[in-house]
C-alpha cells in the first residue's frame, strides 16, 4: 500500500497537543495546543501536513510535504518551520513501511560544529495520526524534541 492511499483517509483537520523538549532548559517540556490539516497535492502525488502550534504564546507554524517512489519504499519530504527551521527547507529522505509510516531525515547547520541529524516520523494509526521528531547529535546522540498525537476534530 502507498503512503497516498495510506493517508488518504486522514484527509482533514486534526487537534492534539504539541510536546517540545527543550532538554538544555531546567524545564525542558513546552506544551500548546496544535492543530493540523492533510491534504493531497499535485493531482495526489505528493501528501501536505499543514500543522500550528505555539511557543511562549506566540504562534508557530509548519509544512511537511512527503513524496514517494511508488516502486521502492523510498520517502522524501521538505519541511519547514516558523520556530525550528526560520526561512529554510530542509530536504529529508527515507522509507515508507508496510503500514505506512514515514521515517526521514535530513541534516541542518550548526555553527562551528557537524551538521546535525533531524529525524522525522510519520505514524499513521486506526484513529490517530502521531508526529515525532528528534534531534541527533554529531556523536548520534538522538534526542526527543518534538511529538505531537493529532485526532480528528
Amino acid at each position: 500500500m502507498s503512503a497516498n492511499e495510506v493517508f488518504a483517509k486522514f484527509i482533514g483537520s486534526w487537534k492534539g497537543t504539541n510536546k517540545l523538549f527543550l532538554s538544555w532548559l531546567p524545564d525542558p517540556l513546552k506544551e500548546s495546543d496544535s492543530t493540523l490539516t492533510v491534504s493531497l497535492k499535485a493531482n495526489g502525488q505528493f501528501v501536505a501536513f499543514d500543522y500550528t502550534w505555539a511557543y511562549e504564546g506566540q504562534p508557530q507554524e509548519g509544512l511537511i510535504l512527503l513524496g514517494f517512489d511508488t516502486n521502492s519504499n523510498a520517502a522524501q519530504t521538505v519541511w519547514t518551520d516558523s520556530w525550528h527551521s526560520r526561512n529554510t527547507l530542509m530536504l529529508s529522505d527515507g522509507t515508507v513501511a508496510d503500514d505506512g509510516s514515514v521515517s526521514v531525515q535530513g541534516y541542518y547547520k550548526v555553527t562551528d560544529n557537524p551538521d546535525w541529524v533531524w529525524r522525522t516520523e510519520i505514524v499513521p494509526k486506526d484513529h490517530s495520526l502521531r508526529i515525532v521528531m528528534y534531534n541527533v547529535s554529531p556523536e548520534n546522540i538522538e534526542e526527543l524534541a518534538v511529538e505531537t498525537e493529532f485526532s480528528r476534530v
